[in-house]
């Protein structure tokens, strides 16, 4: 198989997380078909065969990075912050801890709240990371490589939490983190 990299994709999961954001050149024309087919080539390029070998090591599937990755790109913006977060996010499901990300909540409602609402984390969906604990049912986005590598090689910190408004905020404890939010979010 050309692209063996979907091979542990669920059968039902479509391909958004592996159609990879870039700048492609599209001739008169060519099909969806046509351009899916260059976007999945691109991503089997990105992914290196260095890459997939620790992705194995780590005993995740390509899905699990590519999930990861989905919600990382949706998150925060920089690579430095990407790879925090990653740490944060896979530390919390080592725990069984929920994610709760605010991204897969706007994924559901279609919205773009920096904070998601209360009554929206109660939407029983299986992106829901509020109401579900570990990774949700599939990728969120289709991220770029900063955050795909960021899945791969997270970051280990002390930190727990994390808030972003433009400038990402860290805290260790939710004493922490509730401050900050006092802070930064008014």
């Amino acid at each position: 198989n050309k692209f063996d990299f979907l091979s542990d994709k669920p059968k039902k999961a479509g391909l958004e997380g592996y159609l990879f954001p870039d700048t492609y050149e599209i001739g008169k024309g060519e099909t969806c078909e046509d351009i899916s087919i260059a976007m999945l080539s691109n991503f089997n390029r990105k992914l290196t065969p260095e890459m997939r070998t620790e992705i194995k090591s780590q005993e995740r599937s390509i899905f699990d990075i590519v999930t990861m990755a989905s919600m990382i790109e949706k998150e925060v913006r920089t690579v430095d912050d990407k790879k925090i977060v990653s740490g944060i996010l896979w530390k919390r499901i080592a725990i069984d801890m929920p994610l709760q990300l605010d991204a897969t909540i706007n994924y559901i409602t279609g919205k773009s709240d920096p904070s998601a609402l209360i009554k929206d984390t109660k939407i029983d969906s299986p992106y829901n990371t509020y109401k579900y604990r570990g990774l949700p049912k599939g990728p969120i986005s289709n991220p770029g490589i900063n955050s795909i590598k960021a899945a791969i090689y997270p970051k280990t910190t002390k930190y727990w939490y994390y808030l972003s408004n433009g400038k990402t905020i860290f805290s260790e404890t939710f004493e922490q983190h509730n401050a900050a939010k006092a802070k930064y979010l008014q």
